[in-house]
């Protein structure tokens, strides 16, 4: 599966709901935010057994108020956009009506490419010059769809999202800048906020000038949420294996987490100030302490200077 697929994946379904309200008000007007979506994600079955196997990206059943199902969402999660989509939903419609009675709503993603923003698409099929069938289906496209717009959204998978979209005037060091401030501070689940921040760092990557004005505007935030901003999904989630293998004692586990701490500086540290001499590169090998490494982490954005570090001999 590629990475985005994943990542894209487990993102939506944390924010599920959001992800209505971006694409169409009256589909999330069906789905109360308390009311618990089930995802029906499988291969869907050939129609013979030499016909091609194909799994959707993600399939979301929205309950009705009886407990039952009112209608599903198909999403596809596309790396660029294609000009066979439309006909490709299509036939994954088909199948789905094959496989469940409820109707079924389908949207394509477009991470590059596409027409920016939402909009209703339509693929006809057409026998000998006549159009015998009409389908219709959402799409949303990203990477043209102006930053500033998905910023001033109320919901927080918009602020995810605009690290995909195209920074315009605000360029990309503001972009990730207020995407990371309404992140830390959404009144949302753990869980949601670790995914949103995940795609942020995937997806907008500083370096350079872009950086620097990232570490600029980071450093006159005064406020308790500026770690949590600088932290990514994995740094948390490797957070969470280092307090797991002290309680097992797994020496391998200890071993793994300063190993990626010491990538997430040399990173960062790349990303603010270019190239590293030699030396600190070596000094940071050197280092098998994970808490001397995760206060080195700590620091990367606050100091000024590679020098402040005090990793010099």
């Amino acid at each position: 599966m590629p990475p985005h697929d994943h990542l894209f994946k487990s993102l939506f379904r944390a924010l599920f709901r959001d992800l209505l309200l971006l694409v169409d008000a009256q589909l999330a007007a069906r789905l109360s935010p308390e009311a618990k979506v089930e995802f029906r994600d499988k291969e869907l079955i050939p129609d013979t057994p030499e016909e091609e196997h194909r799994t959707v990206d993600l399939l979301a059943a929205v309950p009705d108020p009886a407990g039952g199902c009112a209608f599903l969402v198909h999403v596809e999660i596309e790396r660029k956009a294609g000009k066979e989509i439309g006909q490709r939903l299509w036939d994954y419609s088909i199948r789905l009506r094959g496989q469940y009675p409820e109707p079924s709503v389908s949207l394509v993603v477009f991470l590059r490419g596409g027409p920016p923003g939402v909009a209703w698409q339509s693929y006809t099929e057409e026998t000998v010059g006549h159009e015998v069938a009409r389908f219709r289906y959402l799409s949303f496209g990203l990477s043209k769809l102006p930053a500033e717009q998905l910023l001033a959204r109320p919901e927080p998978l918009a602020w995810g999202l605009a690290a995909l979209a195209k920074p315009g005037a605000l360029g990309r060091a503001r972009v990730k800048f207020e995407a990371m401030k309404k992140i830390a501070t959404a009144p949302i689940r753990e869980n949601q906020r670790l995914q949103l921040i995940n795609c942020v760092e995937t997806y907008l990557p500083l370096k350079g000038r872009d950086a620097e004005e990232y570490a600029s505007l980071l450093s006159a935030q005064e406020t308790p949420e500026i770690r949590a901003m600088q932290l990514t999904w994995a740094d948390k989630i490797e957070a969470k294996g280092i307090v797991k293998g002290r309680r097992e004692g797994r020496k391998e586990g200890r071993e793994e987490a300063a190993d990626h701490l010491r990538r997430l500086v040399l990173r960062h540290l790349g990303q603010r100030f270019g190239s590293l001499p030699a030396a600190l590169q070596k000094r940071l090998a050197e280092i098998r302490s994970v808490h001397e490494l995760g206060a080195i982490a700590d620091r990367v954005f606050e100091v000024r200077s590679i020098e402040e570090l005090g990793l010099s001999r």
